[in-house]
């Protein structure tokens, strides 16, 4: 495996961000958080819920794995505020093209009863502890070989 970034990973098409002139951003995925960014909005990111259930799900479910509910999947908006439940951060470059160093783990979403994988602003592991607050942000985290910013969600401590 190289250091350069995946060409067969499905990325939307380009927008161009209000206050970042001239440069080209794509998403990582279609449909994991709302993008571009309303203004005066925050960030979030869209799971679904099952209306059978009511577990929470992200990235999103067709069938529920828990009652196997089937097709009745509801979107739902997830809260923008964390907890770390683990952590680490790498120092080799990532298949996916992030260069190191990089931090990833797990977080958690009280409000939405969900843990899910994350990558990490920062890389001090003292400011990425378990049960540190963090907060979503959407930002760049590599560059495409046609010079395009792929961005996606990652979570930041809260200051």
């Amino acid at each position: 495996m190289g250091n350069s970034v995946r060409e067969d990973v499905k990325i939307a098409p380009p927008y161009l961000p209000v206050g970042i002139d001239g440069v080209r951003w794509v998403t990582v995925e279609p449909g994991l958080f709302e993008y571009p960014i309303p203004e005066g909005k925050k960030p979030v990111l869209l799971g679904n819920r099952c209306s059978k259930c009511g577990r929470v799900f992200f990235p999103k479910r067709d069938i529920c794995p828990d009652c196997f509910n089937d097709g009745d999947m509801v979107e739902k908006k997830l809260d923008s505020k964390a907890v770390i439940y683990c952590s680490t951060v790498v120092s080799v470059p990532s298949p996916a093209g992030i260069k190191p160093p990089y931090a990833y783990g797990y977080v958690d979403i009280p409000a939405d009863k969900i843990r899910f994988h994350s990558l990490l602003e920062g890389t001090e592991p003292a400011s990425l502890a378990p049960g540190t607050e963090v907060e979503l942000t959407i930002g760049p985290f590599a560059v495409n070989k046609q010079g395009q910013n792929i961005i996606g969600y990652k979570f930041k401590p809260v200051k």
